[in-house]
């Protein structure tokens, strides 16, 4: 052949020489076709391979997702599932193409999934952001978010559905936490003052016609101490057992809540009420005394009790139980109370007492101060004096210091009292050659750091010597508050002060202590010397009498009111007596005249 040639690509995309010269038209016509055949050739295979690359990415780029991504067909079948949901069914090793929830899910869990999907089938309706939980078979549970969108052909026809589930265990555990928080006590794990509430109105409702419950507050007396002597992590044990001992004692029976601080509420019914008041004491008994990090510590609770009817509200039964527990506070701690209807009066006259020793403080003119003298062993030589206070009431007349001393504990003015009780008995000694003057201390007086500091500047002001001052604590500061008072009084004595137990021996287990502890004094309590005529009252005395002297310390009798007393504590050795037999307290006046008639 000679003459052109025509070039017809090929795939390889390379020309392939061909003589026309000869060729019929038919032959012309197949070579055309024949190019045109290997043109859509090579077109499908391009189109093959762009697929083929569209696919590889579009699973690379679904497998990046963490959330779960998932198509099903028509019959809730996987057609493709991402790398996530995949990893996390059966360790990767289960290919869920072509199964359903029921072969891969717990039934109970499998039906609801399942049961969604037919609904979007059906409806043709999206699904968006339903919240569930689904079980790995590793056994951890996790919460989803799960959308679910029909799938449809060209011609609208539902399909399938496209389905992707994000994971939101960790803001559903968030949320778990809020919600704990907002209606329980983080560190007791009890329930807190709302959701108390709550549970208080549905007892009151679920109460039959004629039917009581009982609520009692309980307040730890001695909580304040242990926080402060053994620091905060002791009181949060203190109050993690506290919390466990109740909710141990009450059972199933009734529910355990912490208002805050150390007060707690107990709520519960009793099928026989002879079992009501044992658990009571029981109650106080669980919480008498706890081992804290190694110490054993005395605490005491206070428990107020009221009843619950069907008409009660919350606001009301809390308010009674408050005012038997202020009573059962006021008459001793340590016990529990029923609320009485003529409670509520007497919490009326407590808090206009409070209001009128408020006002009288700022002024003191209403306050007296009368001297009890303290006379060596034969009952001639004054020694030194007591300072005891008394109020003038404008109203009420005379008050003994039992009417208003705990009251203004309570209440935080003890302070202010106690520094007019100290400058008048300062005044006392700068006017006249008495040897000293006893003034009683509060424990919250030794609760202030500034006290040492407010006793110099009254001192100071008064130009007093601070040898002329003898301190009075009870014994119940030494046993309770022996870590918050050791560093205040050795501070105290270091000054000149000398420093004496007041009621010695009703404390029990305070001989331990005294070792440890700077006293200079111990005044055995009047209910001892009371007890001398009896053979066990007199060894008692004899015993404290012959320790005192041990530990180099004064002994002074409270209570002398007979000859016989006052003999015999002479001879057992007791160096000083105090009581109505020898001398009444008395005012500055008198005291004069006494002082100067000897």
């Amino acid at each position: 052949m000679t003459g052109k040639s025509r070039k017809i690509a090929k795939p390889e995309d390379h020309a392939l020489p061909l003589p026309l010269d000869g060729l019929s038209r038919m032959q012309e016509q197949l070579l055309r076709l024949a190019g045109e055949h290997l043109s859509d050739r090579e077109h499908w295979q391009q189109e093959r391979r762009r697929l083929v690359e569209e696919k590889v990415w579009l699973r690379a780029m679904i497998d990046q997702v963490p959330d779960y991504l998932f198509v099903k067909d028509d019959q809730c079948r996987f057609v493709i599932a991402n790398k996530a949901l995949m990893g996390d069914l059966k360790n990767g090793t289960l290919d869920v193409v072509g199964l359903t929830d029921a072969d891969v899910h717990p039934p109970e869990r499998a039906a609801e999934f399942m049961a969604d999907d037919r609904r979007v089938l059906r409806s043709g309706r999206p699904m968006i952001d339903k919240e569930e939980f689904v079980l790995l078979p590793t056994g951890e549970q996790r919460w989803l978010s799960t959308s679910k969108v029909p799938l449809r052909s060209d011609d609208g026809e539902v399909i399938g559905l496209v389905g992707v589930a994000r994971d939101i265990t960790l803001r559903k555990h968030a949320e778990q936490q809020v919600r704990f928080l907002a209606y329980y006590d983080p560190l007791t794990k009890l329930p807190n003052r709302a959701s108390f509430e709550e549970n208080l109105e549905d007892v009151a409702r679920l109460l039959e016609p004629g039917e009581e419950a009982r609520l009692m507050l309980v307040d730890l007396d001695r909580f304040k101490q242990v926080n402060d002597t053994l620091g905060h992590a002791a009181g949060d044990e203190l109050l993690r057992q506290a919390a466990d001992r109740m909710s141990q004692l009450v059972g199933g029976r009734g529910q355990v809540a912490r208002l805050g601080g150390d007060e707690f509420v107990v709520t519960m019914a009793f099928d026989n009420l002879n079992h009501e008041r044992p658990f009571y004491d029981l109650l106080v008994q669980r919480l008498a005394a706890f081992s804290i990090m190694g110490n054993d510590v005395h605490v005491g609770a206070s428990v107020g009790v009221s009843k619950i009817h069907t008409s009660t509200t919350p606001l009301a039964a809390l308010r009674e139980a408050d005012i038997a527990l202020y009573d059962a506070k006021a008459h001793g701690r340590n016990r529990w109370q029923l609320f009485e209807g003529g409670m509520a009066d007497e919490l009326e006259r407590r808090h206009q007492l409070e209001l009128d020793l408020r006002n009288s403080l700022p002024h003191g003119d209403q306050f007296t101060v009368l001297y009890q003298p303290i006379f060596d062993a034969s009952g001639v030589s004054v020694e030194g004096v007591e300072a005891l206070v008394r109020w003038v009431h404008p109203e009420l007349g005379m008050l003994s210091p039992d009417r208003f001393i705990a009251l203004a504990e309570e209440r935080g003015l003890i302070i202010e009292l106690g520094e007019i009780v100290l400058r008048r008995a300062c005044e006392l000694l700068a006017r006249t050659d008495l040897p000293w003057v006893a003034v009683n201390v509060s424990p919250v007086q030794l609760h202030d750091p500034l006290f040492p500091d407010r006793v110099m500047n009254v001192l100071g002001t008064a130009r007093v010597a601070p040898s002329r001052i003898q301190l009075e604590i009870t014994e119940g500061v030494v046993l309770e508050e022996f870590g918050q008072a050791r560093p205040v009084l050795d501070r105290l004595r270091a000054a000149g002060m000398r420093i004496a137990i007041d009621d010695f021996g009703t404390g029990y287990s305070s001989l331990s202590y005294l070792g440890r502890l700077s006293v200079d004094k111990i005044k055995i309590d009047r209910s001892f010397v009371q007890a001398i005529g009896n053979t066990s009252g007199e060894a008692i005395v004899r015993a404290v009498i012959a320790f005192a002297k041990a530990l180099n310390m004064t002994v002074t009798a409270e209570g002398v009111e007979t000859e016989d007393q006052q003999n015999f504590l002479r001879a057992a050795g007791c160096q000083e007596l105090q009581g109505y037999l020898l001398a009444r307290p008395m005012p500055e006046e008198q005291l004069r005249a006494l002082m100067g008639s000897r």
